[in-house]
């Protein structure tokens, strides 16, 4: 039996990026106590990769979040994206490969964030993706 993952991982380049992204605030990663949270920030990038249909392999493995500090919800949103990506509830049994493929979503979709957050005028950024949310709300 493979040992279990004790966190996810971000590529070591990408730290700078989550750096900027938490220091800029544009995008308020904060947790019921008004904290701002590594572990939102990676679901978020890992969600919006997703999202955009993108996910990258890492070149150099960092860990970001401890798997002790993830929620039930997170874990959900790990599991449905895993299936999705392999069309096979059979992942799930490898906890390993479901945290690599959420490493690679969110490799893909912070480096999408921070492009998307630099090519727009002030406050765009917030208003797109505001708009984005809304719909797929409503789908």
């Amino acid at each position: 039996m493979s040992e279990l993952p004790d966190r996810l991982n971000i590529d070591k380049k990408d730290r700078e990026l989550y750096k900027i992204l938490d220091v800029e605030e544009i995008v308020k990663f904060k947790d019921s106590g008004g904290t701002r949270t590594r572990r939102e920030q990676f679901i978020f990038a890992m969600a919006y990769g997703f999202y955009n249909g993108v996910k990258k392999a890492l070149d150099a493995n960092e860990g970001f979040v401890l798997e002790k500090d993830l929620h039930k919800e997170d874990y959900a949103l790990l599991d449905a994206i895993a299936i999705c990506n392999t069309d096979s509830v059979e992942v799930l049994a490898d906890r390993k490969a479901v945290f690599k493929i959420a490493e690679e979503y969110a490799h893909a979709g912070i480096k999408l964030l921070s492009d998307k957050i630099k090519g727009s005028q002030i406050g765009l950024y917030e208003k797109e993706l505001e708009k984005a949310l809304f719909e797929i709300f409503n789908k």
